[in-house]
């Protein structure tokens, strides 16, 4: 079997655009829907965290908005924009999702030694702000840019920027298995490869 029919894998997937993965998925293909989901699910549950969802609420938002993406995604018409869909649909759901608590927790049922109070977290129903979906389209950028590295950058870049511990270079090297005087380097060389495939994107 050929390169180009062997059927392409979620990591295939990766390396395309919002354009082509959108088409397979409406072929009904599962990898590309698969992939798809991964490219943006970050992006989807920063949203309900910001606003003060709690982990599991956020991940009731994020089912929701993947089911009305698996919806509505024959329907949309530029493909490249998906992000700002998928920013938008999701503030949404979290404007629905606080309206019904307040339904069903009126303010004068609430618990007054509640240390958090979920329904106070959530704004106003305002479009978010330029500034923030700016920020939000860009940490999405930069995000599909560091999947797009070779797998060695993109698990050293990982380590180092998006782990929740702050590693050392002792421990990084430890899981990266190379020695603790090339992690610098090849950190440079990584961020420069990353640099290249962010130019002009923001």
């Amino acid at each position: 079997m050929t390169d180009s029919a062997r059927p392409k894998t979620t990591k295939d997937f990766a390396q395309l655009g919002d354009r082509e993965i959108v088409a397979a998925c409406l072929e009904r293909d599962s990898a590309a829907w698969e992939a798809l989901i991964f490219r943006y699910q970050r992006l989807i549950y920063s949203i309900p965290i910001k606003m003060g969802f709690s982990t599991v609420d956020a991940a009731d938002v994020f089912q929701s908005v993947c089911l009305a993406l698996l919806e509505k995604l024959p329907t949309l018409r530029n493909h490249e924009k998906i992000s700002s869909w998928l920013m938008t649909t999701t503030t949404r759901e979290c404007w629905r999702v606080a309206a019904q608590w307040r339904r069903e927790s009126p303010a004068e049922r609430r618990d007054p030694d509640d240390q958090f109070d979920k329904l106070d977290q959530v704004p106003s129903q305002e479009p978010l702000a330029d500034e923030e979906r700016e920020m939000l389209e860009q940490q999405q950028i930069v995000r599909e840019a560091v999947t797009a590295l070779p797998e060695r950058c993109r698990k050293l870049i990982s380590l180092l920027f998006y782990n929740k511990d702050d590693l050392s270079y002792t421990d990084v090297a430890r899981r990266m298995k190379m020695p603790v005087a090339s992690v610098g380097p090849t950190r440079a060389r990584c961020l420069e490869k990353l640099k290249k495939l962010l130019d002009g994107k923001i």
